[in-house]
């Protein structure tokens, strides 16, 4: 007798084609600075790790959608961005003057000013310092969550690769140019940590 099965498995969603080298024993996830409404960080999520302290922090990101305005953008529903925080494009950045939250499927971020390609779908968004022509970054990834890690309840531990490959297809999270150049080394390739990415 043949046993036919009508329904189909859905395919993993595989983050890491390799893992060569993590940090032993993870670090703690500072969640003082996210919106903890979102109760997960996932895996793929750059991060920047200090070794002394054992605690890392969140590199966020945000993707641009359409319909928004270069002072006010739609963005993607996965950030976790707050009132205050300063975000940009790694030319001009902005304060973030307060978030809406009422549709379903965009956030719109109310800027101080105006970012020229904050209207543009596709534009990645990254936390900065300062507001203005400025492209420093609030923190610089050196490492990518190895698993997600739950915030609700907290700071929470998590795993954190510093060599291998990753899919940037399957992550959760926009990955700016800046963040890829910083995972790989640093443009002189010195730093601590090299991610490499595949589509």
């Amino acid at each position: 007798m043949q046993i036919v099965y009508d329904d189909a498995i859905a395919g993993r969603n595989v983050i890491f084609e390799s893992i060569l080298d993590e940090v032993i024993g993870g670090a703690s996830l500072n969640v003082a600075r996210l919106d903890t409404t979102k109760k997960y960080v996932k895996a793929g999520a750059p991060v920047y790790y200090v070794p002394a302290t054992r605690v890392m922090e969140l590199c966020k990101t945000v993707a641009v959608i359409d319909g928004g305005s270069t002072s006010a953008p739609r963005v993607g529903k996965t950030h976790f961005f707050k009132v205050g925080d300063v975000i940009g494009d790694g030319t001009t950045a902005q304060v973030i003057l307060s978030i809406d939250t009422t549709s379903d499927d965009y956030d719109v971020l109310t800027l101080g000013s105006t970012i020229a390609t904050a209207a543009t779908a596709g534009t990645k968004l990254f936390q900065g310092t300062v507001s203005g022509s400025s492209a420093v970054l609030a923190y610089t990834p050196n490492g990518v969550l190895k698993n997600d890690v739950y915030i609700g309840d907290g700071n929470a531990d998590g795993g954190i690769v510093t060599i291998g490959n990753v899919r940037e297809s399957a992550l959760a999270y926009p990955m700016p140019t800046l963040f890829k150049v910083a995972l790989r080394g640093g443009t002189s390739g010195t730093g601590t940590s090299l991610i490499t990415f595949t589509t």
